[in-house]
């Protein structure tokens, strides 16, 4: 009896963890009416999301289904509420956090596969990597696994072309002509690559030393 009981608390801790680690598999809280436009000319307006499994924009069309947009290099933007989104090569597409000079942030889900517990439960293996082979056309909502976080991928506009970075070498690798002075700035102001806010502050900074 101790030794069931055992059993049942480590269980009850372990999908309690679990259900802690998990994040919504969509990056707003419910589908919005948004604008999407194309280089055509052509303006949509449909409620769209974010899908954080396949990292891509995905809308509910007039039956109801999540779609995927079937002509996705058409798209020149998309609006939702006050956000906007634009392409980033074949990449997928980025929020704009900045105009001028251009900010972009990319939402990239952070998938965990689900595996059988002895015991008839669920629990999460290391991370896998991410895949976008979504069928042509339509949603897709991944049973098999869930997402734990949210990466950032970032992108700053210097020399008119965009350079993407994630971390602080990557960073710095962009700006190595002010490498020793930002290194002092991102550890000075402890900047984490996490937080959107500090990366916008912290390449305005960068680019008033060019």
């Amino acid at each position: 009896m101790k030794y069931t009981l055992i059993l049942f608390f480590i269980y009850l801790g372990l999908s309690n963890a679990s259900g802690q680690d998990r994040h919504s598999s969509y990056l707003f809280p419910e589908f919005t009416d948004s604008y999407i436009y194309y280089k055509d000319g052509r303006i949509f307006q449909v409620p769209v999301n974010y899908d954080l499994f396949e990292n891509i924009f995905v809308f509910i069309d007039k039956d109801n289904e999540k779609k995927e947009f079937s002509d996705p290099d058409m798209i020149v933007s998309i609006k939702t509420g006050n956000r906007t989104f634009i392409p980033v090569s074949s990449n997928g597409m980025a929020e704009v956090i900045q105009n001028e000079p251009l900010i972009l942030v990319q939402y990239i889900g952070n998938k965990r596969v689900k595996k059988d517990l002895t015991f008839g439960g669920k629990t999460e293996t290391a991370s896998v990597d991410s895949y976008s082979n979504l069928i042509y056309g339509t949603g897709n909502d991944d049973k098999n696994s869930v997402i734990v976080k949210i990466d950032y991928q970032f992108y700053i506009k210097k020399n008119k072309r965009l350079k993407g970075f994630s971390t602080k070498k990557q960073f710095l690798k962009i700006f190595s002509q002010h490498k020793e002075l930002l290194k002092q700035y991102i550890d000075g102001n402890k900047i984490d690559f996490e937080t959107i806010g500090e990366v916008k502050e912290l390449c305005n900074y960068a680019l008033s030393l060019s």
